[in-house]
């Protein structure tokens, strides 16, 4: 039997109080809490985040703030929450490119997503839409293709940033359908979609929420999508389509830094899936071409497994190399 003596015993006590009451603490936080966006205002995470920052307030009793730390695809924002105290005063809400994508594309991002973050809860998925520009007369993958056959000059395909999942969509893209099309790499979707509208490129491929009202008016044409969506009635998905491998859905959802306790964890959860249960939040968030997500963390994680083993395939297809 293992003997310590008066002081190591003494020593050992203290810690382990220590220990306690910090557990204790993690779970009484009362202040402020902080919502940490990792993309500037406006962005669909943003949008998101306010949402979900306008409600907890009154099922938590607490503040919420929501604190965009915006830069390198949300690196800047993961790593600041991996070093945040696990207390709950500090709360992730991200997409999935920076939790699944980033890690994956950089030899060092600054964290890793499943030992320095913890799921509390899914919040909102997104599709991702192959849009044409009218001059194409494109109403099907096909007819995009056919367009690019005939138009050597006009093969170029948008996509909202470099080393992202729809960069590696486009790239797998002319491998399945055998053209010769490049993509071309924007810093952000709003110039992608000025281009795109003004005739300078052929088609992208950007999150639904971005072409909506240009699609809704004739001014852009969907002609695939990751996942069929009423929000594109008629508009077949990539697997309908023969094009499964692009099926890259993305997704909102909230994390906590890895040494958060379970119980802060479980009560975080329950306040965000009322918020995501809520009618108006429901209808504002369809309002941006956002599908509300009910779940566990447990689901979560189902999420984001299945997202990277998507991103990886198509990562691996076109021979993407870590950065």
């Amino acid at each position: 039997m293992l003997r310590l003596g008066w002081g190591r015993w003494l020593r050992a006590s203290f810690a382990l109080c220590a220990l306690g009451a910090s557990a204790v603490f993690a779970q009484d936080y009362k202040g402020p809490i902080t919502l940490v966006v990792g993309y500037p205002a406006g962005g669909s995470a943003d949008i998101g985040a306010r949402v979900l920052a306008e409600k907890l307030p009154a099922l938590l009793g607490q503040p919420v703030i929501v604190e965009n730390r915006a830069g390198a695809g949300g690196q800047i924002a993961a790593r600041y929450v991996k070093g945040a105290p696990a207390n709950g005063s500090v709360l992730f809400f991200t997409n999935g490119h920076t939790v699944v994508t980033v890690p994956l594309i950089m030899k060092a991002p600054g964290f890793d997503t499943a030992v320095d973050l913890k799921p509390v809860s899914p919040f909102a998925s997104f599709e991702l839409t192959l849009v044409v520009n009218p001059k194409t007369q494109a109403r099907s993958v096909k007819d995009l293709t056919d367009y690019f056959a005939r138009t050597p000059t006009e093969r170029n395909i948008a996509v909202p940033a470099p080393g992202s999942a729809p960069e590696f969509m486009v790239g797998r893209f002319a491998q399945l359908t055998r053209t010769d099309v490049l993509p071309v790499a924007y810093k952000g979707t709003a110039p992608a979609v000025q281009d795109l509208l003004g005739g300078q490129l052929s088609a992208a491929v950007l999150p639904v929420a971005d072409i909506l009202q240009y699609q809704r008016v004739g001014k852009l044409q969907a002609v695939a999508v990751t996942r069929s969506t009423p929000l594109l009635p008629g508009v077949p998905s990539f697997g309908d389509a023969g094009l499964g491998e692009l099926a890259a859905s993305d997704f909102l959802a909230v994390y906590a830094p890895a040494g958060m306790s379970d119980a802060n964890v479980a009560r975080f959860h329950r306040a965000i899936q009322q918020v995501v249960a809520m009618p108006d939040v429901n209808e504002r968030l369809l309002s941006y071409a956002l599908q509300p997500q009910h779940g566990t963390p447990a689901d979560l994680t189902k999420a984001y497994e299945a997202s990277r083993t998507t991103v990886r395939g198509l990562m691996k297809a076109v021979d993407y190399q870590p950065q």
